[in-house]
């Protein structure tokens, strides 16, 4: 069974299963029906019947044979209701006698991804302390935290709007040429406003013009790009640094404009990672916040473990075990859907149903040796790649 959730545009969840059918009785099943029941800690959450299931193949499964059913898609609109962590299914058939029966199966449903992180708004106002008036042209800049970087100029009233920030306290700067700076902190979404008063000055001993800053997105792999440093007053130099050890310079320091460069080297985690190139000169900063996306695996990567624990210890008597299958953070959940179980020896038995989903039961056979013994569990998954899972068994009496 395939299975999936997703929430539903006007609340609750959508489910979309496709079973896949085996005959192995050795004669044509026609398939009448199919009825889905999706099950929460509190019970049933919604069920429905389908009939018609297979049409493409007026609703048969060859001898011996197999077919997928067409997809079924089922809607709790019960917005009260939790996500069904499970379905089961039972398929309605006659065989080539006409006799009637009935073939059940369950799956476990992926849980739902998490929802992205809200996101707020700041406004405010940039004044001239001397007048009153509005600095057009303003910058203000989040200086550190998840927000770094994020930054927004203000219009010809002196307002600015600054958007796409995450929830947290974090130290703000507003800063326009002539003037000097402000810092305050603020805490989103607390404060949905911060306002400024820059005082006039006359012009620095320094000032350098930095692009780009922001956010700057580069793709997994390997990449070189660069900054344009440029000196607009003064004599003063600038140093550049990193906050990450992926991200390397060409240029550490200068006295004068320059074209900084920068490589980001390949990110093999399956995560996306985010770090900094900073350039500082007396009296001025500039930050870029570096954005990388993660590796995407053209196979599964899993663990398999059972309670957590691989390798996994069980008595030398004979019992019964669950082992779960995870996939690695980021891996997508297709890669991982379906997969072929083996065992190193006949006393490990598995119990159906198998190659779908994210656990795997098993038996395994008691010990009469008085000797330890160990086993293993390979899955190999239809997307390619592999897991394994080792089994040590007590020795018997």
């Amino acid at each position: 069974m395939s299975v999936t959730g997703e929430r539903a545009a006007a609340g609750g969840y959508t489910y979309r299963v496709v079973l896949h059918l085996r005959e192995t009785g050795g004669a044509i099943a026609t398939i009448s029906a199919v009825n889905l029941t999706f099950v929460n800690d509190s019970g049933t959450a919604v069920s429905a019947r389908y009939d018609q299931p297979i049409p493409a193949t007026g609703n048969m499964c060859p001898a011996n044979g197999t077919a997928d059913t067409r997809e079924f898609v089922t809607t709790d609109a019960n917005a009260a209701h939790a996500f069904a962590q499970s379905v089961q299914a039972a398929v309605t058939y006659t065989d080539a006698t006409a006799t009637a029966g009935t073939a059940t199966g369950s799956a476990n449903i992926p849980p739902l991804p998490a929802p992205p992180p809200a996101t707020y708004t700041i406004t405010g106002f940039i004044s001239d302390a001397a007048t009153g008036g509005g600095i057009q042209g303003a910058r203000v800049e989040a200086l550190n935290g998840a927000n770094a970087g994020k930054a927004a100029t203000t219009n010809g009233s002196g307002v600015y709007t600054l958007a796409g920030l995450t929830a947290e306290t974090f130290r703000m700067r507003a800063s326009a040429e002539g003037y000097g700076s402000g810092e305050q902190n603020v805490t989103v979404p607390d404060v949905p406003r911060a306002d400024f008063t820059l005082q006039p000055s006359s012009p620095g001993p320094c000032a350098y013009t930095v692009s780009p800053t922001g956010i700057f997105g580069v793709p997994q792999r390997a990449t070189q790009s660069s900054l344009a440093v440029s000196r607009t007053s003064g004599t003063c130099g600038w140093t550049a640094t990193t906050t990450v050890s992926w991200i390397s310079l060409e240029s550490a320091s200068g006295s004068g404009s320059a074209t900084v460069g920068f490589t980001v080297s390949e990110n093999f985690a399956f995560e996306q990672r985010i770090g900094a190139v900073i350039v500082e000169w007396s009296g001025g900063r500039s930050t870029l916040q570096v954005y990388q996306a993660p590796d995407i695996p053209p196979f599964c990567v899993a663990t398999m473990t059972v309670g957590g624990n691989n390798p996994f210890s069980v008595p030398a008597a004979a019992g019964t075990y669950t082992a779960s299958i995870i996939p690695a953070m980021s891996v997508p959940p297709g890669l991982c859907g379906t997969w072929n179980a083996t065992a190193s020896g006949p006393e490990i038995t598995f119990i159906p149903p198998t190659g779908m989903g994210s656990s795997l039961r098993f038996s395994v056979a008691a010990n009469g040796s008085t000797s330890p013994r160990t086993f293993f569990i390979s899955v190999a998954f239809s997307a390619g790649g592999s897991t394994s899972l080792t089994i040590n068994q007590a020795a018997g009496p």
